[in-house]
Protein backbone atom coordinates (compact mmCIF):
# COMPACT_ATOMS: atom_id res chain seq x y z
CA UNK A 1 0.00 0.00 0.00
CA UNK A 2 2.92 2.42 -0.05
CA UNK A 3 2.45 5.97 -2.25
CA UNK A 4 4.12 6.77 -5.05
CA UNK A 5 5.77 9.58 -3.19
CA UNK A 6 6.52 7.49 -0.38
CA UNK A 7 8.58 4.60 -2.59
CA UNK A 8 10.32 7.90 -4.55
CA UNK A 9 11.41 9.19 -1.05
CA UNK A 10 12.88 5.85 -0.07
CA UNK A 11 14.62 5.36 -2.96
CA UNK A 12 16.72 8.23 -2.13
CA UNK A 13 17.13 7.86 1.21
CA UNK A 14 20.36 6.92 2.58
CA UNK A 15 19.14 5.45 6.43
CA UNK A 16 15.93 3.89 6.55
CA UNK A 17 14.58 3.76 9.82
CA UNK A 18 11.53 1.39 9.73
CA UNK A 19 8.57 0.01 12.13
CA UNK A 20 7.78 -3.79 12.81
CA UNK A 21 4.70 -4.22 10.05
CA UNK A 22 7.16 -2.79 7.36
CA UNK A 23 7.95 -5.79 4.84
CA UNK A 24 11.70 -6.31 5.13
CA UNK A 25 11.87 -8.31 1.65
CA UNK A 26 10.42 -5.28 0.17
CA UNK A 27 12.78 -2.86 1.51
CA UNK A 28 15.39 -5.11 -0.16
CA UNK A 29 15.03 -3.17 -2.89
CA UNK A 30 16.47 0.27 -1.89
CA UNK A 31 20.22 0.50 -1.19
CA UNK A 32 20.32 2.77 2.08
CA UNK A 33 21.35 1.67 5.56
CA UNK A 34 17.93 -0.38 7.04
CA UNK A 35 17.46 0.54 10.73
CA UNK A 36 14.60 -1.61 12.76
CA UNK A 37 13.22 0.43 15.49
CA UNK A 38 9.67 -1.35 15.70
CA UNK A 39 7.53 -1.92 18.42
CA UNK A 40 4.95 -4.89 19.30
CA UNK A 41 2.92 -4.68 22.28
CA UNK A 42 4.78 -5.51 25.45
CA UNK A 43 7.84 -5.14 22.93
CA UNK A 44 9.87 -2.58 22.53
CA UNK A 45 13.07 -2.95 21.31
CA UNK A 46 14.13 0.77 22.08
CA UNK A 47 12.30 3.21 23.80
CA UNK A 48 11.10 6.34 21.97
CA UNK A 49 13.40 8.89 23.35
CA UNK A 50 16.12 6.51 21.85
CA UNK A 51 14.48 6.50 18.11
CA UNK A 52 14.35 10.07 17.84
CA UNK A 53 18.03 10.80 18.93
CA UNK A 54 18.65 7.90 16.54
CA UNK A 55 16.52 10.29 14.09
CA UNK A 56 18.47 13.14 14.97
CA UNK A 57 22.10 12.05 14.74
CA UNK A 58 21.40 10.62 11.49
CA UNK A 59 20.37 13.81 10.34
CA UNK A 60 22.81 16.07 11.50
CA UNK A 61 25.14 13.68 10.19
CA UNK A 62 23.50 15.34 6.89
CA UNK A 63 22.45 12.14 5.70
CA UNK A 64 19.22 12.11 3.50
CA UNK A 65 16.67 9.67 5.98
CA UNK A 66 13.45 8.16 5.95
CA UNK A 67 11.40 7.19 9.02
CA UNK A 68 9.04 4.60 7.25
CA UNK A 69 5.83 3.88 9.28
CA UNK A 70 3.72 1.08 9.07
CA UNK A 71 0.61 2.94 8.10
CA UNK A 72 -0.04 6.61 8.22
CA UNK A 73 2.52 8.60 10.65
CA UNK A 74 0.20 10.91 12.77
CA UNK A 75 -2.82 8.31 13.34
CA UNK A 76 -1.64 6.25 16.32
CA UNK A 77 2.20 6.61 15.47
CA UNK A 78 4.60 9.00 17.08
CA UNK A 79 4.92 10.45 14.06
CA UNK A 80 3.89 14.18 15.77
CA UNK A 81 6.81 13.53 18.76
CA UNK A 82 9.56 12.50 16.42
CA UNK A 83 8.65 15.57 14.42
CA UNK A 84 8.30 17.58 17.26
CA UNK A 85 12.47 16.39 18.55
CA UNK A 86 13.96 16.93 15.25
CA UNK A 87 12.65 19.95 14.24
CA UNK A 88 13.55 21.53 17.79
CA UNK A 89 16.60 20.98 16.60
CA UNK A 90 16.35 22.64 13.85
CA UNK A 91 16.28 19.62 11.30
CA UNK A 92 13.91 19.74 8.18
CA UNK A 93 11.21 17.36 8.20
CA UNK A 94 8.49 16.65 4.87
CA UNK A 95 5.68 14.24 5.76
CA UNK A 96 4.02 12.24 3.16
CA UNK A 97 1.14 11.35 4.22
CA UNK A 98 0.57 7.32 4.39
CA UNK A 99 -2.41 4.66 3.50
CA UNK A 100 -4.18 4.74 7.41
CA UNK A 101 -4.79 1.55 8.19
CA UNK A 102 -8.67 1.78 9.41
CA UNK A 103 -9.48 3.13 5.53
CA UNK A 104 -7.07 0.01 4.18
CA UNK A 105 -8.85 -2.46 6.17
CA UNK A 106 -12.16 -1.41 5.59
CA UNK A 107 -12.03 -0.75 2.20
CA UNK A 108 -10.63 -3.95 1.24
CA UNK A 109 -13.64 -5.58 3.36
CA UNK A 110 -15.51 -3.64 1.09
CA UNK A 111 -17.22 -1.91 4.29
CA UNK A 112 -18.23 1.70 4.23
CA UNK A 113 -17.07 3.58 7.08
CA UNK A 114 -19.86 6.26 6.11
CA UNK A 115 -22.81 5.57 4.02
CA UNK A 116 -25.65 8.17 3.09
CA UNK A 117 -28.61 6.90 5.34
CA UNK A 118 -26.71 4.91 7.72
CA UNK A 119 -23.53 6.44 8.99
CA UNK A 120 -22.63 9.89 8.87
CA UNK A 121 -19.87 9.82 11.56
CA UNK A 122 -16.61 8.01 12.55
CA UNK A 123 -13.84 7.68 14.39
CA UNK A 124 -10.59 6.04 14.81
CA UNK A 125 -9.64 4.84 18.33
CA UNK A 126 -7.23 3.14 20.18
CA UNK A 127 -7.51 -0.55 21.38
CA UNK A 128 -5.75 -0.20 24.57
CA UNK A 129 -4.58 0.44 27.51
CA UNK A 130 -8.11 -0.86 28.68
CA UNK A 131 -8.58 1.83 31.18
CA UNK A 132 -8.72 4.31 28.21
CA UNK A 133 -10.73 2.38 25.93
CA UNK A 134 -13.33 4.66 24.34
CA UNK A 135 -17.07 4.40 23.27
CA UNK A 136 -17.76 7.99 21.21
CA UNK A 137 -21.31 8.81 19.84
CA UNK A 138 -21.08 8.55 16.19
CA UNK A 139 -22.12 5.97 13.54
CA UNK A 140 -18.95 3.73 13.30
CA UNK A 141 -16.07 3.20 15.19
CA UNK A 142 -12.29 1.82 14.24
CA UNK A 143 -10.31 0.40 16.91
CA UNK A 144 -6.87 0.09 16.23
CA UNK A 145 -4.52 -2.51 18.04
CA UNK A 146 -7.86 -4.18 19.18
CA UNK A 147 -6.56 -7.82 19.76
CA UNK A 148 -6.12 -8.31 23.71
CA UNK A 149 -8.97 -6.13 24.46
CA UNK A 150 -11.79 -6.79 21.81
CA UNK A 151 -14.09 -8.71 25.00
CA UNK A 152 -13.63 -5.51 26.87
CA UNK A 153 -14.61 -3.34 24.49
CA UNK A 154 -17.90 -4.88 22.57
CA UNK A 155 -18.81 -5.53 26.72
CA UNK A 156 -18.14 -1.66 26.97
CA UNK A 157 -20.14 -0.91 23.82
CA UNK A 158 -23.03 -2.78 25.31
CA UNK A 159 -22.92 -1.24 28.73
CA UNK A 160 -22.80 2.15 26.78
CA UNK A 161 -25.93 1.78 24.78
CA UNK A 162 -24.70 0.27 21.83
CA UNK A 163 -27.39 -2.34 20.41
CA UNK A 164 -26.33 -5.94 20.59
CA UNK A 165 -27.10 -7.05 17.26
CA UNK A 166 -24.63 -4.11 15.85
CA UNK A 167 -22.60 -5.71 13.24
CA UNK A 168 -18.70 -6.08 14.40
CA UNK A 169 -15.66 -7.06 11.93
CA UNK A 170 -12.60 -8.34 12.86
CA UNK A 171 -10.06 -7.41 10.31
CA UNK A 172 -6.14 -8.78 10.85
CA UNK A 173 -3.07 -8.48 8.51
CA UNK A 174 -5.56 -5.83 6.64
CA UNK A 175 -4.08 -5.48 2.87
CA UNK A 176 -1.60 -8.55 2.54
CA UNK A 177 -2.17 -12.26 1.42
CA UNK A 178 -2.62 -13.52 4.87
CA UNK A 179 -5.39 -10.87 5.79
CA UNK A 180 -8.19 -12.30 7.25
CA UNK A 181 -12.19 -10.99 7.95
CA UNK A 182 -14.54 -12.25 10.15
CA UNK A 183 -18.06 -10.45 10.79
CA UNK A 184 -20.29 -11.35 13.86
CA UNK A 185 -22.24 -9.08 15.71
CA UNK A 186 -21.68 -7.82 19.58
CA UNK A 187 -24.07 -10.19 20.91
CA UNK A 188 -22.47 -13.27 19.31
CA UNK A 189 -19.18 -12.15 20.52
CA UNK A 190 -19.96 -11.69 24.05
CA UNK A 191 -18.37 -14.25 26.47
CA UNK A 192 -16.79 -15.68 23.73
CA UNK A 193 -12.50 -16.53 23.97
CA UNK A 194 -12.39 -16.59 20.42
CA UNK A 195 -8.42 -16.15 19.48
CA UNK A 196 -7.51 -13.04 17.52
CA UNK A 197 -4.77 -12.48 15.21
CA UNK A 198 -2.90 -9.66 15.07
CA UNK A 199 -2.51 -7.23 13.72
CA UNK A 200 -5.91 -6.77 14.00
CA UNK A 201 -8.38 -3.62 13.24
CA UNK A 202 -12.05 -3.89 14.48
CA UNK A 203 -14.55 -2.25 13.08
CA UNK A 204 -17.99 -1.61 14.19
CA UNK A 205 -21.52 -0.25 13.47
CA UNK A 206 -24.09 -1.00 11.24
CA UNK A 207 -22.41 -0.28 7.79
CA UNK A 208 -20.35 -3.77 8.81
CA UNK A 209 -23.32 -5.43 7.32
CA UNK A 210 -22.54 -4.05 3.47
CA UNK A 211 -19.08 -6.34 4.22
CA UNK A 212 -18.61 -8.58 1.23
CA UNK A 213 -18.46 -12.20 1.91
CA UNK A 214 -15.60 -13.37 3.85
CA UNK A 215 -13.67 -16.54 4.00
CA UNK A 216 -15.40 -19.21 5.75
CA UNK A 217 -13.60 -20.56 8.63
CA UNK A 218 -12.30 -24.08 8.97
Amino acid sequence: MITRRGEEALSRAEVIFYDHWVDRRYLRKFQAEKIYVGKQKGKHGRPQDEINELLYQAARDGKCIVRLKGGDPFIFGRGGEEQEYLEARSIRVVVIPGVTAALAAAACAGIPLTHRGVSSSVAFCAGHPTDKIQTPCVDTIVYYMAGSNAMEIMDRLIRNGWDKETPVAFISNATLPMEKIRISTLEKEIGKQKRVQTPLIMIVGKTVGMAKEPEKEE
